[in-house]
């Protein structure tokens, strides 16, 4: 899925057209346009040209998020196996081989594997790169994945499986990942990790989004956890529940309280004049912006939990979805 990259295609193409592949391994890159307002139609109408029987464009409307895009490439795909990356991941020469050797060590219709994004060394000493770090390390040494670790920014699974117990649902426009993992995980998905098959994020989200973007993904959590109120979803967001048992529940309320004890104005202050907001990356600025895109993400739960609540009294709809897609942006 792609939506107004079109600085990073002719990059993420080349990429691509020449992935360093085996004789048995044939690969097709499927391309949707998410109705870019950039040139982007323009830079696929090119390399369609160019690469004819290799690289294909579907063109949809825009969809205010990667579900739309997403279910239409793979319904529009003819592999047996897909691979979905984000479109600001640059795949590595051998990507494609990588999530391919691993469908042949696991054929069964439930495996899928999530690959490696990584940031590239000339882009780690912005500061925003914090957000888009994954803790693969936890990964390693465990067979089998929960599907919270479900991450489409780089991940393959059988292209039946998916058209038969998943897609991802379109009203999501945040979490759709980890909700399309859910639904697979009750058809038995059997998801690990491959990291062998990796890819630069060149990430894009500047500074002065990240509050925004804050507020946008509390509201979307809040609206997952009423979704599906299993212990795995609730530990992962921090969420305090009953369900989670009383040993995770005090460490949450510890966690919590220690938190509130750090975030404050003072410690802010200290940090800024330590340099967290000189535009280069350190722990300072790491703890700087961690904690105010916490803060943002804790305003968006509460603000779209006190929208249900409004709606309750008013007797009106209470559907988590329509809740927090009527807030406004």
């Amino acid at each position: 899925p792609t939506f107004n990259r079109a600085h990073l295609l002719p990059d993420s193409i080349q990429l691509w057209m020449n992935q360093e592949v085996s004789a048995s391994v044939s690969y097709e890159v499927v391309f949707v346009n998410n109705g870019s307002s950039d040139s982007t139609d323009g830079v696929l109408a090119e390399a369609t040209r160019q690469y004819a029987n290799r690289l294909h464009v579907v063109s949809i409307e825009p969809s205010g998020g990667p579900a739309g895009p997403r279910n239409a490439g793979i319904r529009a795909a003819r592999g047996q196996v897909i691979i979905i990356l984000d479109d600001d991941v640059l795949p590595d020469l051998d990507l494609v081989q990588q999530h391919a050797e691993y469908h042949v060590q696991y054929p069964d219709e439930e495996s899928a594997a999530v690959g490696v994004t990584y940031i590239p060394d000339h882009m780690r000493s912005n500061p925003v790169s914090l957000f888009h770090e994954f803790d693969y390390e936890s990964l390693q040494n465990k067979d089998i994945l929960s599907y919270t670790c479900f991450w489409t920014c780089n991940l393959s699974i059988k292209r039946d499986f998916m058209l038969r117990h998943g897609m991802f649902d379109e009203r999501f426009l945040y979490n759709e990942d980890l909700v399309c993992g859910h639904a697979l995980a009750a058809h038995g998905l059997q998801l690990r990790f491959c990291p062998g098959a990796r890819g630069q994020h060149i990430h894009q989200l500047k500074l002065q989004d990240v509050p925004k973007k804050g507020t946008f993904v509390g509201r979307w959590i809040w609206a997952t956890t009423q979704l599906i109120q299993e212990p795995a979803i609730l530990d992962a967001y921090g969420v305090i529940s009953t369900r989670l048992g009383p040993v995770r529940v005090a460490k949450r309320l510890i966690n919590r309280s220690a938190f509130r004890l750090l975030d404050n104005p003072i410690t802010m202050c200290i940090l800024r004049a330590l340099g967290a907001k000189s535009g280069t990356r350190s722990r300072f600025s790491d703890l700087y912006y961690y904690f105010s895109y916490r803060k943002q993400i804790v305003s968006g739960y509460h603000e779209a939990r006190k929208e249900a609540r409004l709606r309750r009294r008013k007797g009106q709809n209470l559907d988590p979805i329509d809740i927090v897609r009527s807030l406004p942006s």
